[in-house]
């Protein structure tokens, strides 16, 4: 990634795909299509594993009662489910490592 945008975006991803002899669009269909089934599969309550990288998986929280910051009245949370990481021990080493020259 650039020093002076360090975001990895669905785009710059199709890009280092694409480096590997993959045309350019079809690479971005893969990258579309991996997010998609990501959160498909998210959205029906699965766990997703990626071996290495870490796991997705939801939280439901409870209702309670919170508080207007503008007015301070209070007010009803509903429950929601949230989606969580938790990353693998290949990807927390990797980020830990000092930073190596990129190809």
């Amino acid at each position: 990634m650039e020093k002076d945008n360090p975001t990895a975006t669905k785009e710059k991803l199709a890009y280092k795909l694409a480096k590997i002899g993959i045309s350019r669009n079809h690479s971005r269909q893969i990258v579309d299509c991996f997010f998609t089934q990501l959160a498909q599969s998210l959205r029906r309550c699965e766990v997703v594993n990626l071996v290495g990288f870490g796991s997705f998986h939801y939280k439901i929280r409870a209702a309670r009662k919170g508080r207007n910051p503008r007015t301070g009245q209070s007010v009803q949370v509903p429950a929601k489910r949230v989606i969580q990481f938790r990353p693998g021990g290949r990807l927390k080493s990797m980020v830990r490592k000092p930073e190596a020259k990129e190809t």
